[in-house]
Order: C-alpha cells, then structure tokens, then sequence
C-alpha cells in the first residue's frame, strides 16, 4: 500500500509559521523578480486569483481585499522541506521525495492505513506547523487521485473502494491523470477517451500498441496493480543554476560576475551529491518581452579535460564559454548554467591518465571551502571572480526573513 504526503500550499504555510498574522488571510508568493502568483492561500484562492497569473494585473484588487503578497523565499521553503522529508524519514522507511513538497511513502502491511496517517498528519503540523494531505491507495497514480481529494475533505482519505475509484475517475479529465502529458491526452481524446476512467477501463493492448508501455503502466495503477515502484532519490543527471535578472545588464564584466555565483551554486549541489561533472553550458539571453530591444541567445558547451567539482575549474570553462557567445550592445535580461557529463566521484576511473593524486588534492580543497562556508555562513570565504556578500539579482521587494537560515533573521519571541 502507498501514500502520498503532499503539503497544502506549501510556501504560503511556510509563512505562516513565523508571521502568525498571514492566517485567514489572502496571501500569494510571487516568482522571480515578483512577476506571477506561484503558491495561493485558499483565502486568496476563494478571491479568484488564478495560478501563475501576473501580479500587476490583480495587484488592486487583491490589496482592496486585504491580500497579502510575499516574494519567494527559497532559502526558507528549501529548509522547511528538508524538515519535513526527515520527518517522513523516520516514520517511514521506503520513501521517494516526489518534489519539495510532496513525497510517496510505502505503508507498512497490517495497519490502521488512515489512523496511522492521521497520526502522522498531527506529528508534521505539531513539530514543522504546515498542514498535509495524506492520500492511500494501492498503487501511485491512484495516491495522486486521492491525495487530491483529500485536500477537499478531512486532509486524510484511504482511496479503496471500487465505486470510490470509479466515480473520482469519471470526474477526472484524462489530461489531469498523473503521468499523462498534454499531448498525450489530445491523441486519447480523438480516441474517444476524455476522462480517467474511461482510460482505466480501455483495452491494454490497445493502449500499449498505440502509445507504448509507459501509459499501459498507467492504466494498470488506475486498476489498483501497482507498476511503477519506489525509486530512491535519483543523482541529477545535469545540474542547472539560473536566473532572470531584476535590470538588464550590457557590461561583459558584470555578466561574468553574475553567472559565477551560478557556478558556485551549481557546484556546491554537485559537491552534495558526491558527484562529479565532466562540462558546463553557459546561456545567456535577452528579454524577450521587450520588443524594442535586440534580441539574442546563445549558448556554449565547455568540456573539462577530465571531470571535476573543483568550482575553479568550472568557472574558469564559463568565462572561457562567455567570451565565444557575448555580444556588445545587448542587454542581457536572463543567463545561466548547466553542469554536464555527471557521474559519481566514487565511480571507477574511466580514463587512465587522470591525474589521481591532483583529484585527491581538490577533493580535500573543496571540502574544506564547503565547511567553512557552513560554519561560519555563506560567502564567508569566495573566489575573487564573485562579488562580495550574498547576490541574487532578483527583486524581491515583498521578501519575508530568513528565519531558520540566517542567525540575523531569527525569530524573537517577546
């Protein structure tokens, strides 16, 4: 048996751990630069306010009924998760992180399914302060079914019974079944399969001729037989760091300072997953959504002679590929980096001449920089490439504190 634990509007509720006054509120989190809506409390939800709409267009009338708007708080989301998962860790052995907010458990047989649940819901909201929907059932896609019909109800529902399953897939629509993609769902449509439960009960081999055994997959979970296993979380197979910028930039120099702190972030999530990486893309591009400007994008691909997570190295390969693709006279809005060719640092050594004792060297180096920027915070030590400080080159006008990340931004209690 399976459960899936899907936090209920996750940022808006890791606001409101700290800021009390959000609750019973309508608060949204903004994206980048404070540009759409990203995460909607149900008050704001209640208003109306759609998913990823631009915030400039409902700004008035969402401050008329008394909204609250939060510019994303990554630093706080990603630690809160990171509770969470630990917790969910401990309870249950067999997990998968889904997403920062979501994570499938495999239930231990011969249980109470929904009082364990319950149990636990009432554990993550007494220790973390985030409510959770919980959503059982046989198989994975039908935890999705459920857990999004347990928003709706009491935040717990074991999705067992036969006529259950029916009536929640005949309400459906075949697009908003897990593991069905747009385009899937127009080619099932022109077959005359609009909802989940005419997918769950149409002819497997016809299925499987017609789009293969990954959908086929998706009709058996829909019948209760599970086919899509617990994974382990999965190393990354490329690593990406990017961001939109608050103004335009038109200076090389500039640029090249920004994209390092792109590079030093993707590194240090390579380094965490003791992995190592063999190239870097560096990409750069204008804005788009301003017609006026010249328009331009570019990128290119460095290869390392031999792979590394040696964050020198991989910013000395981005300055190499920023020189062959930037051009003078654009003013570059967006830009970033993806790591590349990654392997395990642990995996056997494919290429005879590597210099083994060299990797030694950087490896002690890297971790040394990596704990000493973790005791003492971040930035505390840098390459002379970076800017001095913190950057992130977004706005962030409606940012809330840091409070479990920065010793400065603690909560006081009065």
């Amino acid at each position: 048996m399976f459960a899936l634990i899907d936090c209920d509007n996750f940022f808006v509720s890791c606001e409101r751990i700290f800021q009390p006054n959000l609750k019973n509120r309508p608060v949204v989190v903004l994206s980048n630069n404070d540009g759409c809506v990203v995460a909607r409390s149900y008050e704001a939800k209640a208003l109306g306010i759609p998913m990823a709409c631009p915030f400039f267009k409902i700004e008035k009338m969402f401050r008329a009924a008394g909204g609250i708007a939060l510019s994303s708080n990554y630093e706080l989301y990603a630690d809160i998760s990171q509770r969470i998962m630990s917790l969910i860790r401990e309870e249950f052995q067999n997990l998968e992180i889904y997403s920062i907010d979501e994570a499938f458990v495999k239930l231990p047989e011969n249980n109470n399914y929904e009082q364990l649940s319950i149990k636990f819901r009432e554990k993550i909201l007494k220790q973390i302060g985030v409510s959770v929907s919980i959503g059982i059932a046989k198989s994975k896609t039908l935890c999705k079914l459920a857990g999004e019909y347990a928003k709706t109800r009491d935040k717990v529902f074991y999705l067992q019974n036969e006529k259950d399953i029916s009536d929640l897939l005949q309400k459906t629509e075949v697009e908003n079944i897990w593991g069905v993609g747009r385009h899937i769902a127009q080619r099932l449509r022109f077959m005359g399969i609009f909802t989940g439960e005419e997918l769950r009960l149409a002819p497997k081999d016809l299925i499987r001729k017609t789009f293969g055994i990954n959908v086929e997959k998706t009709v058996m979970e829909l019948n209760g037989f599970p086919c899509l296993e617990m994974e382990n979380t999965p190393q990354q197979k490329s690593i990406i760091s990017s961001r939109s910028f608050e103004k335009e930039i038109t200076d090389f120099n500039a640029l090249e300072q920004i994209i390092s702190e792109f590079v030093d972030s993707a590194c240090l999530r390579l380094r965490k997953q003791k992995s190592l990486a063999g190239g870097i893309i560096t990409y750069i591009s204008s804005n788009r959504f301003n017609p006026q400007a010249k328009q331009y994008q570019n990128s290119v691909l460095v290869s390392l002679p031999f792979p590394s997570n040696n964050t020198a190295k991989f910013l000395q390969a981005m300055k190499e590929g920023l020189k062959q693709i930037f051009l003078e006279g654009i003013a570059y809005k967006r830009a970033g980096v993806t790591l590349t060719d990654i392997k395990g640092e642990n995996e056997p050594q494919t290429d005879f001449f590597a210099p083994v004792q060299e990797n030694e060297k950087e490896k002690k180096l890297m971790k040394a920089f990596d704990d000493i920027n973790a005791k003492l915070g971040k930035k505390s030590i840098y390459f002379g490439i970076q800017k001095n400080g913190v950057q992130h080159y977004i706005k962030r006008e409606f940012k809330s504190r840091n409070f479990t990340t920065s010793w400065d931004d603690l909560a006081i209690v009065k």
